[in-house]
């Protein structure tokens, strides 16, 4: 199995499993169940993690297919800046979900500042998770495209994707970064 094969095994997971996760944790609010919120916290902190692998099998499958002449680059420059927004949501709902199960692991009522923060994020997420998988299934299906789409990278979240060349520029050269990534690595 290839990097392309693994990616489409893994990428509905973060989708789909960012909507569970929104509808159990809606679900919590209105109906106050606790059980429900753990398991949206948990829903929440699963599909963070399979991001990770979902994203980086996305490299993988990006270095493969990028020589195929029937596929825009384009395309797939719009797919990786939407995969990496979405990812860093995904991540950081992910962390305020493994700070608001440690709070009921500790007995304490869940603060509302990490309520509402995860209530947010997850929101944003699943709205920029459709989206990623929507730009994702653009690359080879070209019945889903618009004829403005098939030359361009053409949205209105377009403006707040990072540009991938940008983000590798961040990662390798600003000494910073580096630095609080490989904390994150030993401590995470």
């Amino acid at each position: 199995m290839d990097f392309p094969h693994l990616h489409l095994l893994l990428n509905h997971f973060p989708i789909i499993g960012t909507m569970v996760g929104v509808g159990l944790f809606l679900t919590s609010l209105v109906v106050r169940t606790e059980d429900v919120r753990l398991t949206s916290l948990i829903v929440f902190i699963a599909v963070a993690l399979l991001a990770i692998p979902t994203f980086i099998t996305g490299v993988g499958a990006q270095e493969k297919i990028v020589a195929d002449p029937g596929i825009s680059n384009d395309l797939i420059q719009r797919h990786e800046g939407a995969a990496e927004l979405a990812i860093w949501f995904m991540e950081v709902t992910g962390a305020l979900a493994v700070i608001a199960l440690w709070q009921c692991a500790r007995r304490v009522p869940p603060a509302p500042w990490n309520t509402l923060a995860i209530l947010v994020f997850s929101l944003l997420t699943v709205v920029l998770m459709a989206r990623t998988g929507n730009t994702g299934g653009e690359i080879r299906h070209s019945e889903i495209r618009s004829a403005e789409e098939n030359t361009a990278p053409y949205a209105a979240l377009a403006y707040f994707e990072p540009s991938p060349a940008k983000f590798t520029r961040l990662m390798i050269v600003n000494k910073w970064w580096w630095a609080f990534m490989m904390d994150m690595h030993f401590f995470g």
